[in-house]
């Protein structure tokens, strides 16, 4: 993907997220804090990725995209893909896609955390309207 574009794209969700954020019903809060973190998760996966790299995933013995020969052996300690001399292979950091994944489940409880939040206060103001609730406060 094009880099402008997916800058384009981050800071667009970024701004729809803070607009939301802003907001006065509880809901469309919640649904702003949500696309927050989704931004925030496709910012960490686009600093990760770098042009030309290669996803490392091994795919049996020989890596068919890189030509480079995986040899996974516990008892010679090798766990890690095997470049003859003098070849470059520009791979993907899988951390930041990791740490992303674990991210995004978070993402998942915090939103259900929150949208139950709303439905009990619902349940107990009738209204989920930031301005309404204050005045119920007394």
């Amino acid at each position: 993907m094009n880099d402008t574009l997916l800058s384009v794209s981050i800071a667009l969700v970024f701004g729809i997220a803070t607009f939301m954020i802003l907001r006065r019903d509880l809901i469309r809060v919640a649904i702003g804090i949500t696309l927050l973190s989704h931004a925030t998760n496709m910012l960490i996966v686009s600093t990760g990725a770098f042009l030309g790299g290669r996803t490392p995933i091994i795919t049996g013995d020989k890596a068919v995209s890189t030509g480079g020969t995986f040899i996974d052996d516990l008892a010679t300690g090798i766990l890690a893909p095997v470049i003859p001399d003098g070849i470059e292979i520009a791979y993907v950091d899988p951390l930041v896609q990791a740490l992303t994944l674990t991210a995004i489940v978070i993402s998942l409880a915090t939103t259900a955390f929150l949208l139950i939040l709303c439905y009990r206060l619902y349940q107990e103001q009738g209204t989920t309207d930031v301005s309404e609730i204050r005045r119920l406060k007394g």
